[in-house]
């Protein structure tokens, strides 16, 4: 009887094996009809998706100011102060939404589309100068530059510029338009995240430890909480450095008449938020614009003060404003930026460092308590194997007469109370 019911637990153990094999072979071979479902449902849910992102985001500044209005003295302010401190975070969001629409947008835009008007008189003025350098007896005699440069352009920029996609814009213009309901969704939902911040954690938690047990679950809190400070340190300081070097880097631009002044500031201010490549490209690109314009002097006095106001930036500015909160080494953060550009594009070449600080984080956490559970297995293994007994014999003295005589005793001291 003991042996059937063995054949029949070996017999099952192998159906099971089965089942999970051609389980997993369907998984794969459906596996696009598995990830169009995923970006369907994501898709609908994106209004809660993007309040759990704007949450996040405000979270830091409305912590901050409840606490500062728990601290305050009238008892209205105490008894209110998330509702105040919600309310503060999305009247200063509001605020900063109308500054930039009013201020700064109109002037980006304005400085863009006289940049798309100026480009065709740049690239004939840069053909011209090509071909005197070019000609006979110009620096760059022999070579065919002004060819490949009119090929670049007529394959690459001017599609961009021309009128017959203008219904294209209009129609990711009416696209956007469509999504100002999710967006308003999205709003509200954030609102209320924001509100009962404590009681979403706590159901988040009941529902994970459902299937975590309970010591799992602390390490993964933490850990979530420790993630959450990095990036919210690496995402505010970025954007605070970056506000700063905008504002320098358009000072410059107006001094050394540049043209659009306000755009290529911005540009390299956003340029500046990826870690050491951002900073160079923005740059380049905007002393070429300002070369292009004709202006040569100023595009060489702009260039020593791009670098100047860089490495000021790097030195100076950044150590202050972000600081050593993530605290990654630059062949790290290059490694960062280079694997998760490549994997997630523009997001992964932005969030590229905090993730890898994370990592950094965990792994170095995981080695400690590696060498800590050595270390105490290795002394568990030397109390359970006492030193072996001193050997006996003619000439060998016992231990702790060659101790005592290495050692004597001080007047008036007891061997005992020798160390």
């Amino acid at each position: 009887m003991k042996e059937r019911i063995k054949n029949l637990t070996h017999l099952l153990g192998f159906f099971l094996l089965g089942v999970a094999l051609i389980a997993v072979y369907k998984t794969f071979d459906n596996f696009q009809n598995i990830w169009d479902f995923i970006w369907r449902v994501f898709d609908i849910l994106s209004p809660f998706v993007t309040g759990f992102i704007l949450a996040f985001l405000l979270y830091a500044p409305a912590k901050f100011l409840e606490r500062r209005l728990l601290a305050a003295k009238p008892k209205l302010l105490r008894g209110h102060a998330r509702a105040f401190s919600v309310l503060l975070v999305y009247l200063g969001l509001f605020a900063l939404i109308a500054l930039l629409l009013t201020f700064a947008i109109p002037a980006i835009f304005d400085g863009v589309r006289s940049l798309i008007a100026s480009l065709p008189g740049y690239f004939d003025q840069l053909t011209l100068t090509l071909d005197s350098w070019t000609q006979e007896g110009g620096p760059l005699e022999g070579l065919n530059l002004s060819h490949a440069v009119e090929n670049i352009y007529t394959a690459y920029i001017e599609p961009m510029l021309k009128l017959e996609n203008v219904p294209t814009y209009f129609k990711g213009l009416m696209s956007f338009t469509s999504s100002l309901l999710n967006l308003f969704m999205a709003l509200i939902v954030s609102v209320y995240m924001l509100l009962g911040r404590e009681s979403l954690v706590r159901a988040c938690k009941l529902v994970f430890s459902l299937f975590i047990p309970a010591r799992p679950m602390a390490i993964i809190s933490k850990y979530t909480h420790s993630a959450c400070e990095i990036l919210y340190s690496y995402l505010y300081s970025q954007l605070l450095d970056a506000c700063i070097v905008a504002v320098i880097m358009t000072i410059g631009c107006f001094i050394f008449r540049a043209p659009v002044p306000v755009v290529l500031g911005v540009m390299i201010g956003l340029m500046n938020m990826i870690p050491y490549f951002g900073a160079i490209i923005g740059g380049v690109v905007a002393v070429a614009i300002s070369l292009l314009s004709g202006n040569l002097y100023g595009s060489i006095f702009l260039a020593i003060y791009i670098i100047g106001m860089q490495q000021l930036d790097a030195n100076v500015i950044q150590p202050r404003v972000v600081g050593t909160n993530v605290g990654i080494k630059p062949i790290y953060v290059l490694l960062a930026i280079t694997l998760c550009g490549g994997l997630l594009g523009f997001w992964g070449i932005f969030l590229g460092v905090p993730i890898f600080a994370i990592v950094q984080m965990i792994l170095i956490d995981l080695i400690r308590y590696r060498r800590r559970k050595a270390a105490a297995a290795g002394e568990a293994e030397a109390g359970d194997n006492p030193l072996p007994a001193p050997p006996e014999g003619p000439g060998v003295r016992p231990p702790a007469e060659s101790a005592q005589e290495s050692n004597p005793a001080e007047p008036g001291e007891s061997p005992e109370e020798r160390p």
